[in-house]
């Protein structure tokens, strides 16, 4: 039987990105494409199948559009025999992260410039931290947008900010491929930009982790004729983790925490500080392969500092539809003690009874010394619960903004929160402080 291991699948990978870096052109031949390919007809000859081997590197190509269980290989377990590595001529989520796993790729090295030219920008800018962070959530929230709005959005980041140019670097017009009866749409999932595919229809991303790539999209969003879309590149290491990074971190703020976003210029994803002085450290990675990101993630998964107590790397909870096992098989490569993997709706329910409980204990607190205090209310105050008579201060909330603006509070405290749920002994009773 033909045997296909993963370093032969990388190498291929890496070409592949190469190829559709050149809008698809497939000749003069990458040489990582050439290398892995000699090492696919190499396995078929040992393996005996020397009939079956793709004879020219185009009918490979084509070839690699066709699941792994089609090829006529044994891969390894690793790998899922169902994935492939195109889809209608784009890379897949698992040749993106197979060419990561090979030493990079054209996609990764054209964000990691970006990256490091904001970096640069932001470290030598008085607000530095904060254009750093309104920049990265424009990204994100806007992977298409009109030529007003982008028009709009370099004379924000221009004037006093100075990242209009970089801009530029982000977005480029959508190319007419995903064009159908001369309209452009979006996924009315992700947001991102649609395809359309040979029987012209439109179909969900390739890289979407909430569809199925090449589902018929029966719902999607018109776009304007003259829209951009981010860079394949921007899109794949920015956009698409993002949207859950933006999702958790509010959600996080709606209860009532000290969250902030990109500490120090993306040191990691989030860093939360509870009330008792306890700090979470969060890095969301967004993979569709578990055995890939533990490969990926180098010997120091998120930063010492700025410094942090709990430590976990968050996957996006729509993983586990694709791969029920996801985390079972990722924590069978795990090789870190200090930092755990773990799933970004369990992490929000994990900081969400911490919350509860810290908020409980505070409010106990504050309790007892005002019955130190005023030792003749202590009968009224034990049938009234915990609530103070003065208004309760507005949870601390991050600034995201360059203009240095408070991001209104968007719940209630925890602090009234539990005073609340005080007053009732049935709701309590039980409940673990």
């Amino acid at each position: 039987m033909v045997r296909l291991d993963i370093p032969t699948l990388e190498q291929i990978s890496a070409g592949l990105i190469k190829v559709q870096a050149r809008q698809g052109r497939l000749y003069p031949y990458p040489q990582d494409l050439q290398l892995g390919y000699d090492r696919v007809v190499l396995a078929f000859l040992v393996g005996g199948k020397a009939l079956d081997v793709p004879d020219s590197i185009p009918k490979f190509y084509e070839l690699c559009e066709q699941p792994f269980e089609e090829w006529g290989v044994e891969i390894d377990d690793e790998i899922d025999s169902s994935d492939s590595l195109l889809f209608l001529g784009e890379p897949t989520e698992l040749t993106i992260e197979l060419a990561e796993a090979f030493g990079g790729s054209v996609l990764s090295q054209e964000q990691t410039k970006i990256a490091t030219e904001l970096l640069q920008h932001c470290q030598s800018h008085p607000q530095g931290v904060q254009i750093y962070t309104k920049f990265r959530r424009f990204i994100i929230e806007h992977p298409v947008l009109s030529n007003q709005e982008f028009v709009k959005a370099k004379g924000d980041f221009g004037l006093g900010v100075g990242l209009s140019d970089l801009l530029d670097e982000c977005y480029e017009p959508v190319p007419s491929c995903y064009e159908l009866e001369g309209n452009f749409y979006a996924c009315p999932y992700c947001h991102g930009l649609a395809g359309v595919n040979p029987q012209r229809q439109v179909i969900a991303n390739s890289s979407c982790n909430r569809c199925p790539p090449g589902r018929r999209l029966k719902r999607k969003v018109k776009l304007p004729s003259d829209c951009l879309k981010l860079k394949r590149g921007i899109e794949r290491f920015w956009f698409y983790p993002g949207r859950a990074e933006i999702q958790l971190f509010q959600k996080l703020v709606d209860l009532g925490l000290e969250v902030e976003l990109y500490p120090e210029c993306d040191r990691y994803d989030l860093r939360i500080k509870f009330s008792d002085g306890e700090v979470w450290a969060l890095d969301l990675k967004d993979y569709s392969n578990p055995y890939l990101l533990v490969r990926n993630l180098g010997d120091e998964p998120i930063p010492s500092e700025p410094s942090w107590n709990v430590a976990y790397i968050v996957i996006p909870a729509e993983r586990k539809k694709d791969r029920p096992a996801y985390l079972k098989e990722l924590k069978s490569r795990w090789r870190w003690e200090n930092v755990k993997p773990i799933f970004d709706d369990a992490v929000f329910a994990l900081a969400k009874k911490k919350a509860g409980v810290c908020g409980v204990e505070l409010a106990q607190s504050e309790a007892d010394m005002e019955n130190d205090t005023h030792p003749s209310t202590n009968s009224k105050r034990s049938k009234a619960g915990v609530e103070s008579d003065t208004s309760p201060t507005e949870s601390k909330q991050i600034n995201t903004s360059a203009e240095g603006n408070k991001r209104p509070a968007t719940s209630k405290t925890l602090k009234e929160k539990n005073a609340k749920r005080d007053k009732s002994p049935t709701k309590n009773k039980g409940r673990k402080t």
